[in-house]
């Protein structure tokens, strides 16, 4: 990511579970971003910004995305060995770029358009692959625009995302474009067809009120499941698996709804 300028911070308390004092949007925000237990967790990418940690789940994808680029791809570089992905169905999206740092990885396709709500010649709202694909892995960091894009979403499209790891930016206020009420619809609306299994703190980003504005979430479409998964128990971040994605002390994640 890169920093912004962030205005219109909102106070928060360290959350405990949502009781009588919070707002009815408030109760909102801390459920959607409930983690759940999952034992079989691995990195891939960097250990640092550009990293992510996701669920290592039974079966293929049939699709892997990358949406929002710039000079960093590492996770595309070992997820797509990792799971044998081939340039017949690996897509890299970003608009900002002239071409795809190609070092990376040769296995994929690039098209120069950002990810948004709508599509003309430089912008796409990914229709063209979620009415194509079943089980599509997404990896998603498009610096505030994945509000836009999750507000036009609907559940049979979000269902077609098999896992999903996204970084949301300015999640306790009115940055990055857009209003901290449509960030929490968007929040609300993953949390009905995936689970959050990890969630990593931006440390290039402010805490409000130990709350990262900036986070890393990890989900995983609901009907991977037979039964709703436990709460999170462990301690967040997992050392040797997460690391932090500037030079300076990772973020404590260990309170609800982080961690039971």
């Amino acid at each position: 990511m890169k920093l912004m300028n962030l205005q219109d911070r909102r106070p928060y308390q360290k959350f405990r579970r949502p009781n009588r004092q919070l707002s009815e949007l408030g109760k909102q925000f801390i459920k959607s971003l409930q983690v759940y237990n999952f034992d079989k967790k691995v990195r891939c990418g960097s250990n640092c910004d550009g990293g992510y940690v996701f669920a290592e789940l039974d079966g293929e994808y049939d699709c892997y995305i990358s949406a929002g680029i710039s000079n960093e791809e590492s996770f595309s570089r070992d997820f797509i060995n990792k799971y044998k992905m081939s340039k017949n169905n690996s897509y890299g999206f970003d608009g900002t770029i002239n071409d795809y740092p190609y070092h990376y990885t040769k296995n994929i396709q690039f098209i120069k358009k950002n990810i948004n709500y709508y599509n003309d010649e430089k912008n796409t709202d990914l229709s063209f692959l979620t009415s194509q694909y079943n089980n599509i892995f997404l990896k998603m960091d498009i610096e505030g625009g994945e509000y836009n894009w999750l507000l036009q979403m609907d559940e049979t499209q979000l269902n077609k995302f098999k896992q999903i790891v996204i970084e949301v930016h300015g999640i306790t206020n009115n940055g990055w474009n857009c209003k901290y009420d449509d960030k929490v619809k968007c929040l609300v609306k993953l949390a009905k067809t995936h689970y959050i299994l990890h969630a990593h703190g931006n440390n290039l980003g402010p805490v409000v009120s130990n709350i990262p504005d900036v986070i890393e979430l990890t989900y995983v479409n609901k009907n991977y499941f037979n039964s709703i998964p436990e709460m999170n128990k462990r301690s967040l971040p997992i050392k040797n698996l997460d690391f932090p994605n500037g030079g300076s002390k990772d973020i404590n994640l260990n309170f609800y709804p982080f961690k039971k």
